[in-house]
């Protein structure tokens, strides 16, 4: 196993640009692993941007709610219940 990184290595140095295209390799794998990690970056923002808004929507609906029982209560409150329906 040693004698055939050994070897590698020995041709690497004498065989002409093949440092290059290491590097070039190991450039484009490190391009490929930061992409990755912004794609996953950006999904957990996306998902955590969709829970909020979610948050933000029951609330609002909660507080609408809210709202029009109170205004369907203060609306009770003003009409008179004790005239005729008829006049």
């Amino acid at each position: 196993m040693v004698v055939m990184g050994l070897i590698k290595k020995a041709a690497s140095i004498v065989t002409p640009g093949s440092g290059r295209h290491r590097g070039r390799r190991q450039s484009q794998a490190k391009a490929a692993k930061a992409q990755a990690g912004l794609a996953e970056a950006e999904t957990k923002v996306a998902g955590e941007q969709a829970a909020a808004i979610a948050r933000a929507m029951h609330e609002d609906e909660a507080q609408r709610k809210a709202d029009l029982d109170e205004v369907a209560e203060k609306e009770a409150e003003a009409l008179p219940w004790d005239r005729p329906a008829d006049s």
